[in-house]
């Protein structure tokens, strides 16, 4: 090798093909571990070739060791199951979520039903001022009156009786005594308007108060589907007004 290789005075000289650079130089370089070259330089670094190559030694070893500890732990399933288990002489306490004020939904039933309470009556009250469903007066579909009176496991019962009435059909009694899907007398529709209205005006406001002093104008067969449900739940009233719907006995009820 030239003297200059050993550091001498020439900045670079060539050896080897390569080109090393005599003054000491910071990392701020681009390159692989065999080719350390400045950005901007045209010569190689031989003393960051030995740190590099040392370096990488070093990391291999790293990962060596690494791995062979992680071989000598047992599984992360095997630690979870030890740790979860428990015996049904020692229950395991639930407390509520402390992250969720006590009044909050999730903590507080009753607050969660107070809320959905509010989208019951909020879709209820778009219904009896007539939506596209409640103006649907043909075929059988889930009560949209869903309020005090309504029983979800008599369902059955309410279809059975509408189709036995009127085949599901809430215009049905023109010119009849008995109208709407429910076939209600007119004395009952009547009636059952004036119970309909303390509830309602619990729940819509004074608005619908007016809507429903009207219907108590109107034939059965002209309401639409939300009140003939609301007034058919009202009638059966838990199961005590069904005496209203004689042929309905032995057959749906």
């Amino acid at each position: 090798r030239s003297q200059a290789v050993r550091g001498l005075n020439p900045l670079w000289t060539l050896s080897s093909g390569f080109k090393y650079c005599k003054k000491a130089v910071f990392p701020q370089f681009a390159g692989d571990k065999l080719d350390f070259l400045r950005h901007g330089s045209t010569c190689l670094f031989g003393q960051w070739k030995v740190i590099v190559r040392r370096l990488a030694k070093v990391g291999r070893l790293g990962v060596i060791a690494a791995a062979t500890f992680a071989l000598s732990m047992p599984t992360t399933s095997a630690i979870a199951d030890e740790t979860l288990r428990s015996t049904a002489s020692d229950p395991v306490a639930v407390e509520p979520d402390p992250a969720i004020p006590a009044g909050d939904e999730g903590n507080d039933p009753a607050a969660d039903e107070s809320a959905q309470r509010k989208v019951r009556i909020a879709v209820e009250t778009a219904h009896a001022f007539g939506s596209p469903k409640s103006n649907d007066r043909i075929g059988f579909e889930t009560s949209l009156y869903q309020g005090k009176w309504f029983m979800p496991a008599k369902e059955g019962i309410r279809k059975c009786l509408s189709k036995l009435e009127s085949h599901h059909h809430y215009k049905a009694g023109a010119g009849r005594y008995y109208k709407g899907a429910y076939q209600f007398s007119k004395p009952l529709a009547q009636g059952v308007t004036w119970t309909m209205q303390r509830e309602v005006k619990k729940e819509m406001g004074s608005a619908a108060v007016d809507l429903v002093q009207k219907l108590r104008k109107t034939p059965m067969n002209q309401w639409n589907r939300y009140w003939q449900d609301r007034a058919f739940w009202t009638v059966w009233r838990n199961g005590n007004g069904k005496h209203h719907w004689i042929a309905g006995r032995g057959r749906c009820f």
